[in-house]
């Protein structure tokens, strides 16, 4: 997905508030007395939720489908109890592994199968260790359907120029992303990237986590940590393996 995409990464996310994520998923570390030896983070992408955990884990695995972000990282970050893997996380089986389990950043909203959601669940579930924790995230259906939907928005940022055309159809967010790069002699590059999404019900979520074992499932507004609205934006979900 992200061949050339990976280029202007990390400079698009300026507005994701990666730490205070990262501090709300060990505040829930905390709080089920959840041991640091071993997390894995699925879609970890360029390492920038990652790096809030490098001090907190004794070992951390991130892996992702891109070879492109998977470089990113490793050209960003040099840490010994890292290590990069590429793979596709609805496959990744390491049976009883992992303390805690991360998937965030709708990258399940990017698991289009719900086929695929449902193995995906139930590895993360295989790869725990009796009582770790998984952590996941989805984009709201709000947010699928109102904000996404089959809107279009155009920015500017720096020396990027984007625009964003997005089509919806029944469950499906089909996102059109053209990306005009500034080279140094005033010139521009385009990379142009495609994107698909699902919206996801967020019972619907809590449904599969329970049906694959998991127990003491709750959901929270990601950027508030209170409960969930028909406003809210990102859904963060909890899960105990028992």
């Amino acid at each position: 997905m992200y061949e050339d995409f990976s280029y202007i990464y990390d400079k698009l996310s300026f507005d994701i508030e990666y730490e205070k994520y990262a501090q709300n998923i060990l505040s829930l570390v905390e709080k089920h007395n959840i041991k640091k030896d071993k997390m894995l983070e699925l879609a970890a992408g360029s390492g920038m939720l990652t790096n809030f955990f490098f001090d907190e884990f004794k070992e951390i695995d991130a892996l992702d489908i891109s070879t492109d972000m998977l470089n990113v990282f490793a050209e960003k970050y040099d840490n010994d109890n890292v290590n990069l893997i590429y793979y596709d996380m609805v496959e990744y089986e390491n049976p009883g592994a992992y303390d805690l389990i991360v998937i965030l950043l709708d990258s399940i909203n990017y698991v289009t199968n719900p086929k695929d959601l449902k193995k995906l669940i139930e590895n993360c579930y295989k790869n725990l260790k009796e009582h770790g924790l998984l952590i996941l995230d989805i984009n709201s259906e709000y947010k699928m359907r109102e904000i996404f939907g089959s809107n279009c928005y155009v920015y500017e940022y720096e020396d990027i120029f984007y625009t964003w055309d997005n089509f919806m159809e029944d469950d499906l967010v089909d996102m059109h992303l053209n990306f005009f790069v500034e080279n140094e002699d005033g010139s521009y590059k385009r990379i142009y990237e495609y994107q698909q999404e699902r919206v996801y019900e967020r019972e619907y979520i809590k449904n599969i986590l329970h049906q694959k074992g998991f127990k003491d499932v709750k959901m929270f507004d990601e950027d508030t940590m209170d409960r969930v609205d028909d406003q809210t934006m990102r859904i963060l979900f909890q899960a105990v393996r028992k």
